[in-house]
C-alpha cells in the first residue's frame, strides 16, 4: 500500500473492504464499523477510520498532513447535513467560505481528499478568504479559481471578510451556505467580528471553528451563545503531534477542538 491516498472516489467497496478488516482486525468491530449517512457520506469519527477507508499503513504521514482537508470534511459530515440536504433539493452546489485561510495555502492539492470522499454527485463551490498580503503575488486578477475534483471547485480571494469583501455580494457563487475557520482564535483579530456579526445576522448560515486548546476554544465558542459553547468538542481529526506551549500548561494541537454556530438539526 502506498503512503498516500489515491487519488480517486472512494465507493462502497472500499467501506465494504475496510468494514471486513475491521471485523477480522479489532475487538468488539461492530462499534467501530465504518456507517453512512442519508446523504450516502461516510461517517469517519477518528483517523483509523480514515486510515483503513484508504488502506494507508500507520506509517503514512497522512494525519499530519491531512488535518485541514480532514477537518473541513468532517465539518460537512457532521455540521453540514441540513444545508447539503437544501442545496441538493435546489439543484445547487454546497457553497462553503473558509476564513482567515493561512497554512491552507500549503496543502492546496490536498484538499481534492474532500472531494473524493464525498459522494461524486455532491457538489462543492468552495472559496478562501486570505489576507491581501498573502494573496499569490503571480496573479494579476483579484480571484484565483481552479477544480480540485469533477465535484469540488477552489477559489482564492484577497480581502477581509466583512470588511473589504462582502460575503452576499463579493465572493464568486453568492452567499455562503457554511462558513468554516480553522484554528481561528476569534478573540485573536479584530476582524472575526465581522464573520461573527454576519452568522449572528445569518442564523440559517452553519459556521464552523476550530481551535488549538479547549480553554481558548470554549471563551471563542461563546461568542455563539450557550448552544454553541456547549457543541465544543475535541476534534477527531485534529493534528495527532502536539504543539510545543511556553505560556499555559493545555495540551495545544492544530485544529484541537471544534465548536459550530447556527447548528441545525436535520429532521426526517
Amino acid at each position: 500500500s502506498t503512503l498516500i491516498p489515491e487519488e480517486r472516489f472512494v465507493t462502497k467497496e472500499d467501506i465494504f473492504v475496510a468494514n471486513e478488516k475491521i471485523m477480522q482486525e479489532t475487538q468488539f468491530p461492530e462499534a467501530r464499523l465504518i456507517q453512512t449517512d442519508d446523504r450516502g457520506l461516510p461517517i469517519l469519527s477518528s483517523w483509523e477510520h480514515y486510515y483503513r477507508l484508504r488502506s494507508l499503513p500507520p506509517r503514512s504521514p497522512a494525519a499530519l498532513l491531512g488535518t485541514y482537508p480532514l477537518t473541513l470534511y468532517y465539518a460537512i459530515q457532521r455540521y453540514g447535513i441540513v444545508p447539503l440536504t437544501v442545496a441538493q433539493m435546489l439543484d445547487k452546489p454546497l457553497k462553503i467560505h473558509i476564513v482567515g485561510v493561512e497554512k491552507e495555502l500549503n496543502f492546496v492539492d490536498w484538499f481534492q481528499e474532500v472531494g473524493f470522499l464525498l459522494p461524486e454527485e455532491v457538489m462543492i463551490e468552495m472559496t478562501w478568504v486570505v489576507r491581501e498580503d498573502m494573496f499569490p503575488q503571480c496573479s494579476q486578477s483579484k480571484s484565483i479559481s481552479m477544480q480540485l475534483s469533477t465535484n469540488m471547485k477552489l477559489s482564492i480571494i484577497g480581502g477581509t471578510y466583512g470588511d473589504s469583501i462582502d460575503p452576499n455580494f463579493d465572493v464568486n457563487g453568492g452567499p455562503p451556505d457554511m462558513i468554516i475557520g480553522m484554528n481561528a482564535g476569534l478573540y485573536a483579530y479584530d476582524s472575526w467580528r465581522y464573520v461573527v456579526s454576519y452568522l449572528h445576522h445569518h442564523p440559517n448560515v452553519v459556521g464552523v471553528f476550530t481551535d488549538y486548546n479547549e480553554h481558548s476554544g470554549m471563551n471563542c465558542a461563546s461568542l455563539g451563545g450557550g448552544k454553541a459553547r456547549r457543541s465544543l468538542e475535541i476534534n477527531p481529526f485534529r493534528q495527532p503531534r502536539a504543539m510545543p506551549v511556553y505560556c499555559m500548561n493545555l495540551p495545544q494541537f492544530s485544529n484541537g477542538f471544534i465548536y459550530v454556530f447556527n447548528q441545525q438539526e436535520y429532521e426526517v
